[in-house]
C-alpha cells in the first residue's frame, strides 16, 4: 500500500512531467514556425484546398522571397491576392511575362478551374514555396491567433506558478507529517521512571 505522502509526490511529479511535456510540445511548434524566419524564410499555413493534392488543406509551408524574374513556370509561389482583399494564395505560375518593368502573372490553384492575373514591379517580391509540412498548420494555426498568442503566454504561466505551488505545499505537507511521525514516537516510548530527589 502506497503512503499518502508519497502517492501526494508521485501526482507532483506526474503534474510536473505533464506540465514540462505541454510547454516542450508548444515550444516545438513555435520553433518549427518561427526558426525558418532566422534564415530568412518565411511560415504560412494554407487555409484552403485550391492546391490539393500537392499542397492540402492546414500544411505549413515555408517559402523565400524571391524577385519576379526569378519565378518560372509550373513553380508555386505565395502572393497578395490581386482583388486586394490582403489574402494570401498559393498557387502554381501558368505563364509569366514582362511589360513596362512590371512582371505579369497567370497562376492557377492546381483543384481550380479559374485563373489569377496580377502583376508585380520588376523590383518587387514574392515568396517561392521551398518546403512543406503536412497538416502541421492545424497546431499552429491556433496558436496564431490573438486568443492563442495571449493563452501561448499565460498558460504555461499559469502551469509553472501551479507547479511551485504544489512544490511548496507538498513540502509543508511532508514536513508536518515527518513532525507528526516523530512526536508519535515520542509518545509511544515507555518513560524511564526518574530517582526521586531526596
Amino acid at each position: 500500500m502506497m503512503l499518502p505522502w508519497r502517492l501526494h509526490k508521485v501526482r507532483l511529479r506526474a503534474g510536473a512531467f505533464l506540465t514540462w511535456l505541454v510547454v516542450g510540445f508548444v515550444l516545438a511548434l513555435l520553433i518549427v514556425a518561427v526558426a525558418p524566419l532566422a534564415i530568412g524564410l518565411h511560415t504560412y499555413v494554407v487555409r484552403s484546398g485550391s492546391m490539393t493534392p500537392t499542397i492540402r488543406t492546414g500544411d505549413l509551408v515555408i517559402t523565400r522571397a524571391i524577385s519576379p524574374s526569378e519565378a518560372s513556370i509550373g513553380e508555386i509561389v505565395v502572393f497578395k491576392d490581386p482583388e486586394g482583399s490582403g489574402r494570401l494564395y498559393t498557387h502554381r505560375v501558368r505563364a509569366v511575362h514582362e511589360r513596362n518593368g512590371r512582371f505579369w502573372f497567370v497562376t492557377r490553384g492546381d483543384a481550380n478551374t479559374g485563373f489569377e492575373r496580377w502583376s508585380v514591379p520588376a523590383d518587387g517580391k514574392l515568396g517561392a514555396v521551398v518546403f512543406r509540412i503536412p497538416a502541421l498548420g492545424f497546431a499552429i494555426a491556433p496558436i496564431a491567433s490573438g486568443p492563442g498568442r495571449l493563452l501561448l503566454i499565460v498558460l504555461p504561466a499559469l502551469l509553472l506558478c501551479v507547479t511551485g505551488l504544489r512544490r511548496i505545499w507538498a513540502a509543508d505537507e511532508e514536513a508536518e507529517q515527518v513532525s507528526e511521525r516523530r512526536g508519535e514516537r515520542r509518545r509511544g516510548r515507555p518513560r524511564i521512571a526518574q530517582p526521586a530527589s531526596q
